[in-house]
Protein backbone atom coordinates (compact mmCIF):
# COMPACT_ATOMS: atom_id res chain seq x y z
CA UNK A 1 0.00 0.00 0.00
CA UNK A 2 2.88 2.40 0.57
CA UNK A 3 3.74 2.33 -3.16
CA UNK A 4 0.09 3.00 -4.02
CA UNK A 5 -0.06 5.95 -1.62
CA UNK A 6 3.15 7.38 -3.08
CA UNK A 7 1.87 6.97 -6.64
CA UNK A 8 -1.41 8.71 -5.82
CA UNK A 9 0.41 11.57 -4.09
CA UNK A 10 2.64 11.97 -7.13
CA UNK A 11 -0.34 12.22 -9.49
CA UNK A 12 -2.05 14.76 -7.23
CA UNK A 13 1.10 16.90 -7.17
CA UNK A 14 1.40 16.96 -10.97
CA UNK A 15 -0.82 20.02 -11.63
CA UNK A 16 1.34 22.08 -9.27
CA UNK A 17 4.47 20.88 -10.98
CA UNK A 18 3.09 21.79 -14.39
CA UNK A 19 2.25 25.28 -13.11
CA UNK A 20 5.85 25.63 -11.96
CA UNK A 21 7.12 24.52 -15.40
CA UNK A 22 4.77 26.99 -17.11
CA UNK A 23 5.99 29.83 -14.90
CA UNK A 24 9.62 28.93 -15.58
CA UNK A 25 9.04 28.80 -19.34
CA UNK A 26 7.28 32.17 -19.19
CA UNK A 27 10.19 33.71 -17.30
CA UNK A 28 12.74 32.19 -19.69
CA UNK A 29 10.88 33.53 -22.72
CA UNK A 30 10.51 36.93 -21.05
CA UNK A 31 14.27 36.95 -20.41
CA UNK A 32 14.86 36.53 -24.14
CA UNK A 33 15.28 32.79 -24.57
CA UNK A 34 14.32 31.61 -28.02
CA UNK A 35 11.60 29.02 -28.38
CA UNK A 36 13.89 26.69 -30.34
CA UNK A 37 16.33 26.70 -27.41
CA UNK A 38 13.53 25.92 -24.97
CA UNK A 39 12.47 23.00 -27.19
CA UNK A 40 16.00 21.60 -27.19
CA UNK A 41 16.42 22.04 -23.47
CA UNK A 42 13.07 20.66 -22.32
CA UNK A 43 12.11 18.15 -24.99
CA UNK A 44 8.64 19.68 -25.17
CA UNK A 45 7.16 20.49 -28.57
CA UNK A 46 6.87 24.09 -29.75
CA UNK A 47 3.10 23.85 -29.30
CA UNK A 48 3.39 22.68 -25.68
CA UNK A 49 5.76 25.51 -24.87
CA UNK A 50 3.50 28.03 -26.59
CA UNK A 51 0.49 26.78 -24.62
CA UNK A 52 2.31 26.77 -21.28
CA UNK A 53 3.45 30.36 -21.85
CA UNK A 54 -0.01 31.43 -23.04
CA UNK A 55 -1.64 29.83 -19.99
CA UNK A 56 0.82 31.58 -17.68
CA UNK A 57 0.03 34.92 -19.30
CA UNK A 58 -3.66 34.24 -18.69
CA UNK A 59 -3.04 33.35 -15.03
CA UNK A 60 -1.05 36.58 -14.62
CA UNK A 61 -3.84 38.61 -16.20
CA UNK A 62 -1.76 39.75 -19.17
CA UNK A 63 -4.21 38.37 -21.75
CA UNK A 64 -7.84 37.28 -21.77
CA UNK A 65 -8.58 33.55 -21.40
CA UNK A 66 -8.75 31.68 -24.70
CA UNK A 67 -11.44 29.17 -25.57
CA UNK A 68 -8.87 26.36 -25.31
CA UNK A 69 -7.90 27.52 -21.82
CA UNK A 70 -11.52 27.73 -20.68
CA UNK A 71 -12.28 24.25 -22.09
CA UNK A 72 -9.28 22.78 -20.27
CA UNK A 73 -10.26 24.49 -17.02
CA UNK A 74 -13.78 23.08 -17.27
CA UNK A 75 -12.45 19.61 -18.06
CA UNK A 76 -10.10 19.77 -15.06
CA UNK A 77 -12.95 20.97 -12.83
CA UNK A 78 -15.16 18.07 -13.93
CA UNK A 79 -12.33 15.58 -13.37
CA UNK A 80 -11.71 16.94 -9.88
CA UNK A 81 -15.42 16.74 -9.05
CA UNK A 82 -15.66 13.06 -9.94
Amino acid sequence: MTELDAAIADVRAQPGRLLRVAAALYEAKKAGEKQVDLVRRTGYTREHIRRYIEDEKIRRGEIEPTERYLREQERAHKAAAS
